[in-house]
């Protein structure tokens, strides 16, 4: 058994994310966390087809409180719970991270002494559409000239972690989408060790981003601005 949880906050998730979830545990991932965060109705049966995998529990919201909010529930479910463990990953739900990379990025943290592994995206390779490769270029860019830290993928939502780092993820602020960007902040400021593993970059045809190149790299600059002002 692989010594590392994977925890998936998921809002309205697609019917494949049953076996997606199977998928990591087929290759024999601890555990799956997965946190329905406040889904419409329609998508229950699916939460409980997931409750049902063996070594997975799904964690409920009752509305809405997001991703950071999310990560937050899972991280003091995992600490009360699991002590043991060595790592914890997290993923996306809508099937942008590959299991293989999940696997290997949970592996070469269990193996390696680093602080934090990031699951970095190749955005030069071709088929990365264009609002994509200067979103991240610009925040990246912005990251680096405030806080002296290099991040290659700002946005990445696969991350891996030692499990004694749980305590002060669950105290860095912000419970929607800056709460990930708050959390590398915390990483630039205490000077924890990263690595970056390069990951595979997939974009499906058929995946409605809710993400706005322009207004939501401005909200991203925002909140790194006052990330500089904040101790955590």
């Amino acid at each position: 058994m692989k010594n590392f949880i994977v925890v998936i906050p998921a809002y309205n998730p697609k019917d494949e994310l049953l076996s997606y979830v199977q998928d990591l545990l087929n290759n024999n991932v601890y555990a799956v966390v997965v946190i329905n965060d406040g889904s419409e109705e329609k998508y229950a049966p699916l939460f409980e087809k997931i409750t049902k995998l063996n070594r997975t529990v799904v964690l409920t919201h009752e509305v809405n409180m997001g991703k950071g909010m999310g990560l937050k529930t899972a991280f003091k479910y995992i600490k009360d719970n699991h002590s043991g463990i060595d790592s914890v990953v997290t993923a996306d739900s809508d099937g942008q991270h590959l299991v293989t990379d999940v696997v290997n990025v949970g592996e070469t943290m269990v193996n390696s002494s680093v602080d934090y592994i990031l699951g970095t995206r190749n955005f030069t390779q071709s088929g990365v559409p264009f609002r994509s490769r200067i979103g991240n270029w610009f925040t990246s860019l912005i990251f680096a000239l405030f806080y002296q830290y290099k991040v290659r993928d700002t946005q990445t939502g696969l991350r891996a972690f030692k499990e004694t780092q749980l305590g002060q993820l669950i105290d860095v602020s912000g419970n929607r989408f800056e709460y990930e960007i708050n959390m590398l902040i915390m990483i630039a400021k205490k000077k924890h060790s990263v690595k970056n593993v390069e990951i595979t970059t997939v974009y499906h045809e058929d995946h409605t981003s809710h993400y706005s190149t322009i207004r939501d790299s401005v909200l991203i600059g925002k909140q790194m601005v006052k990330g500089l002002f904040i101790s955590k």
